[in-house]
């Protein structure tokens, strides 16, 4: 049977980071999840190295899907839980799992942030990141990761968190998209993840976002007035996606709704704002540009600045929260230490969002930035401030922070270095011409431009050269003219959309219209010239676009076609005069010479020939090398009289030749292409392995530098973690102890836990009437426990029972007379089905022999009635008579009291003796036999009742009748436990219940003797 690959795959990847107080929310969390919302779930802990995690025990009481602790390799899958185990850091790679062994230098790593990275890098808009309670700020830069790709991020309310570090951390960053509390997770994960739109299910949605320009423009309304930024001008499938991702998180199905929600709510205009800014940044972003900016770039801007006694002015573009700004005035201020500069700095930090300018204005940033800041230049350019850290004031003052419009404000100028980053690949193509142009103007002869990894400059390239095309950095070349900012048509998102075909022809005066300077009386006198005098001609720019049209070219060029419009005089002229064209410019541009052609035949649109020359003129703006190019195509008809210098020069146009030779030159320059770009594919596929290594020793290098305190907040982490599962395993296992104690102490059972060794481990409170046994005995032999049980042979049944596993029931004495019932039985683990030792189960069952016995005695009183036989002996059918009464009582009066009591009983007949000393009472005793002691408890003279009953013989003891004046709670329970018959007090005592008390202990001493004798015996007396 095949299985469905596509079927197991999770449509989003969740990745889960919690830490300190995290259980509890993790247990919430998957309680009111779906278990089978299509989503994998991978959760990230900060889990101590000598730990065995409960985790999944803990966790499945919470959830129906299968809990799986990762491996290396796994393939995730949809609706699984996965826990990293302890020991490992994990990422993610083309769906599977990737754990290495945690580095073992004691110092802190943030596990939470390394894989929220992984996963943003891997699935892009389909991972989803939740951080939980925690302390510290690991998942922060996590988030900043899933936000640049795409991906969704929630985050714990604070209020609802046991450690609210790692969610403040978060939402602090501005970047949640949702901030829950754990139970409500749950649904608003389900909503987002099967919204149409987010499942790609109804492309009637998006179609309607594209197409529905009415309310496209008036959502770009609504943000201009709400944020004052003209979003129109960003690029029109960046703006959907963030149009359909507001939508999916809520949940409205349909543009018209989402613009009533808009409508409704300005702070959903405003998330949406935020969203199409995404101001993602951090200090010292890309440490390998940071790097060459620190020992190049910088270093030259300083020297200059010595050398010339000027200002040293930099411009950071779309500085967002301020983060890069500062980065490089700190290396700036670095570089002027080193070189013992003391200069005037300026650093204009600009961005078109208010709040973020506010923010980075303010200096104040979150403890988390302590993973990107070196502890060196913490402790120099940052001071402790609560919770987070202060740029120092120094630096500060050394950047000027503004809000800026890139696309509609004025530049600045006399800029030493421009850092434009990741802004450029937002904005549509005209709107980046202009910002380039402004960025050009702003910097000075050799100024220096920064750009992001993404982008480049365009029709700017001839006019700076490359100092690292794959760090983005690049010098300016001279100060030649470009044309101006205004120079660049800027179409909307909506307009760009409803672009019509027209022939070109007829779209050359709005091309014409583009140059500069049209406005002066000079001009226009020249254009008038050219147009009665010039042939017609078509002016180039250096990447061979019509930039200017002079004459009527109509007859050369092809109208328009259907589809994106070119201004590439390839895709303009007709098919009859292209390779002339492109014969006559590629000689050109290789010679740097002007080029002519003769007798070139044009076929006209009613199928005439018409020939023609062509005339290429090469204009450059200066004599600089890397100056402008600009070229002239000329198409001169026969009957025009055309006065040319050097008639040697013209070339009869050959077609065959000609193209002959194009095909050549064009099969060399494929060839030189094709080596290039093999050489430029193996240099990136060998900087891709770089990188790949750099970006893990950056992140291992990353965590070595963490402070002190973050590695004592991570200790604190794990230590909470692990107490957490403890806590809830103990409290399990309390409430099961409580239960099993409950039943035991119901049952009246004592029991004496032992190991293999025969040693004891635990016993219950009853088993302390049996055996001799301590809280300081555990651990000690069972062989050493003292107890009252006439059972000998117990140690030996033990051992007997240890060896063959087979249990042992017995019925015993104690040495106060009672019947109890042992159980030596072996018992196994639960878990591991292991041997762990024995159960001594004792159980009183006197009170069941007392029963039984009487029942023997009705039985037998009934034979004897019934056939009139002799009463036998063990039959209580009268009461004893002339019995011997020892009374012992330091006081006389109580004495004389008992026996003048016993004297007043009538039908009955006792010898008493008494005495008030226990020597005299003990000699009485060992002389004489008595049927019964009725003993004070107090004797005086620091003389009890034990010192009687321990100076007797064991031969002479009798049943004991405890007299006292105090009551029975505080006296030697164990000693009337197991010592004495009876109790009575002297307060009330009487000739009724004092002989009550005789006949009870004289009945309960024959019982006894009864059940003392073996089952020949008993059945002998019976018969």
């Amino acid at each position: 049977m095949s299985v469905d690959i596509d079927n197991l795959s999770p449509s989003h990847y969740v990745g889960i980071g919690a830490s300190a107080g995290g259980l509890e929310a993790l247990q919430e969390f998957f309680t009111f999840m779906p278990s089978d919302l299509g989503v994998a779930f991978i959760v990230v802990q900060h889990l101590s190295p000598d730990f065995k995690s409960m985790m999944p025990e803990l966790l499945k009481k919470h959830t129906k899907m299968p809990i799986v602790s990762a491996v290396d390799g796994l393939t995730v899958k949809r609706d699984e839980i996965y826990l990293m185990p302890a020991r490992t850091n994990m990422s993610i790679s083309d769906g599977k799992l990737v754990l290495a062994e945690k580095s073992d230098n004691g110092e802190s790593q943030l596990q939470i942030d390394m894989f929220l990275s992984a996963m943003a890098s891997d699935q892009k808009h389909r991972a989803v990141g939740i951080v939980l309670s925690g302390t510290g700020s690991d998942g922060t830069r996590g988030i900043k990761a899933l936000k640049e790709r795409g991906g969704l991020v929630i985050v714990q309310e604070p209020s609802s968190a046991k450690f609210d570090g790692m969610p403040i951390s978060a939402y602090n960053t501005g970047l949640a998209d949702m901030l829950l509390p754990p139970k409500e997770i749950g649904s608003s994960l389900a909503g987002f993840v099967n919204h149409p739109l987010i499942t790609n299910n109804d492309q009637s949605i998006k179609s309607s976002i594209s197409e529905n320009t009415d309310l496209l423009s008036e959502l770009f309304q609504l943000l201009k007035e709400k944020t004052s930024i003209n979003f129109a001008l960003y690029k029109a499938s960046t703006v959907a996606r963030r149009i359909e991702r507001r939508m999916g998180i809520n949940q409205l199905a349909s543009l018209e709704r989402y613009m009533r929600f808009l409508r409704e709510s300005s702070a959903e205009v405003e998330s949406l704002g935020k969203e199409l800014l995404i101001g993602v940044t951090s200090f010292f972003r890309d440490d390998d540009a940071f790097g060459k900016l620190s020992n190049t770039i910088i270093p030259r801007i300083v020297e200059r600045a010595k050398n010339t006694n000027q200002d040293i002015r930099l411009w950071v573009a779309g500085c967002s929260s301020g983060e890069e700004a500062y980065s490089i005035a700190i290396i700036l201020d670095e570089e002027m230490r080193r070189q013992d500069l003391s200069c005037h700095v300026k650093i204009f930090a600009t961005d078109v969002d208010e709040d973020a300018i506010s923010f980075a204005s303010s200096g104040n940033y979150p403890e988390s930035i302590i993973h990107e800041v070196s502890p060196e230049r913490l402790k120099t350019y940052f001071t402790v401030k609560g919770k987070g850290y202060v740029i120092s004031k120094h630096i500060r003052q050394m950047v000027i922070f503004a809000v800026h419009n890139l696309i509609e404000d004025a530049p600045f100028s006399n800029v030493n270095l421009v850092s434009c980053r990741n802004v450029l690949i937002y904005f549509q193509h005209g709107a980046q011409k202009r910002v380039l142009s402004s960025i050009y103007f702003a910097l000075e002869k050799s100024g220096f431009l920064f750009l992001g990894s993404s982008e480049s400059l365009g029709d700017l390239n001839s006019h700076f050269t490359t100092i690292d095309e794959r760090l983005k950095l690049f010098k300016k070349l001279g100060n030649s003219r470009v044309p101006i900012a205004s120079a660049y048509p800027l179409r909307d998102s909506v307009q760009s959309s409803q672009t019509s075909t027209v022939d070109y022809a007829q779209s050359r005066s709005v091309v014409s219209s583009t140059r500069a300077g049209s406005s002066s009386i000079l001009l226009k006198i020249h254009e008038r010239i050219i147009k009665e005098c010039a042939p017609s001609c078509i002016v180039l720019n250096d990447a061979l676009d019509a930039i200017h049209v002079y004459g009527s070219v109509s007859i050369y060029t092809r109208s328009l076609q259907e589809g994106k419009v070119s201004n590439n005089i390839s895709d303009i002229v007709t098919d009859n005069l292209g390779v002339a064209i492109s014969t006559a410019l590629h000689r050109c541009q290789k010679t740097k010479k002007d080029v002519f052609y003769k007798d070139i035949d044009v076929v006209l649109a009613d199928d005439s020939v018409k020939t023609i020359d062509l005339s290429i003129f090469l204009v450059k703006d200066n004599d600089l090398a890397p100056s402008s190019h600009f070229y002239i195509v000329q198409f001169i008809s026969q009957d025009e009289i055309v006065s040319i210098d050097n008639k040697a020069k013209q070339i009869s146009f050959d077609p065959t030749e000609q193209t002959r030779q194009r095909i050549k030159d064009l099969e060399q320059e494929l060839l030189k292409k094709k080596q290039h770009l093999q050489i430029t594919v193996e240099e990136l596929e060998t900087t891709n392995e770089e990188l790949q290594s750099a970006n893990e020793e950056l992140m291992s290098a990353n965590e070595e530098l963490q402070s002190t305190n973050e590695e004592l907040q991570s200790v604190n982490e794990e230590l909470y973690t692990v107490n957490s599962e403890y806590q809830e395993k103990i409290f399990e296992l309390t409430e099961a102890n409580d239960d099993l104690d409950g039943i035991i102490n119901v049952t009246d059972l004592g029991i004496v836990f032992l190991d293999k060794d025969l040693e004891v481990r635990k016993y219950t409170p009853i088993a302390k009437d049996y055996f001799n046994v301590r809280d300081q005995d555990i651990g000690r032999p069972f062989e050493h426990i003292s107890h009252r049980l006439v059972y000998d042979d117990i140690v030996d049944d033990l051992a007997s029972v240890n060896d063959n596993g087979k249990p042992l029931h017995k019925e015993v004495l104690t040495k106060k007379g009672d019947v109890l019932s042992v159980k030596l039985i072996p018992y196994k683990s639960v878990t591991t089905k292991n041997d762990i030792g024995l159960l001594v189960i004792v159980n009183n069952i006197s009170h069941l022999k007392f029963v039984e016995e009487s029942l023997h005695i009705s039985k037998s009183q009934l034979r004897e009635s019934l056939t009139s036989g002799s009463k036998k002996i063990g039959h209580r059918v009268q009461k004893e008579d002339n019995l011997r009464v020892l009374v012992l009582d330091d006081n006389a009066v109580d004495c004389e009291l008992v026996n003048q009591m016993l004297s007043d009983i009538v039908g009955r007949q006792f010898h008493v003796n008494t005495f008030t000393n226990v020597g005299a009472a003990v000699k009485s005793c060992k002389k004489e036999s008595y049927d019964v002691f009725l003993v004070d408890y107090d004797l005086g003279s620091g003389q009890k009742v034990q010192d009687f009953v321990e100076q007797l013989p064991a031969e002479k003891q009798q049943p004991l009748i405890v007299l006292s004046g105090y009551s029975e709670e505080g006296l030697d329970a164990d000693f009337l436990n197991n010592k004495a018959m009876d109790f009575l007090k002297k307060d009330g005592l009487n000739d009724s219940n004092l002989i009550q008390a005789i006949d009870y202990t004289l009945e309960r001493k024959k019982l006894q003797n009864f059940l003392g004798m073996t089952t020949y015996e008993q059945e002998t007396i019976e018969a």
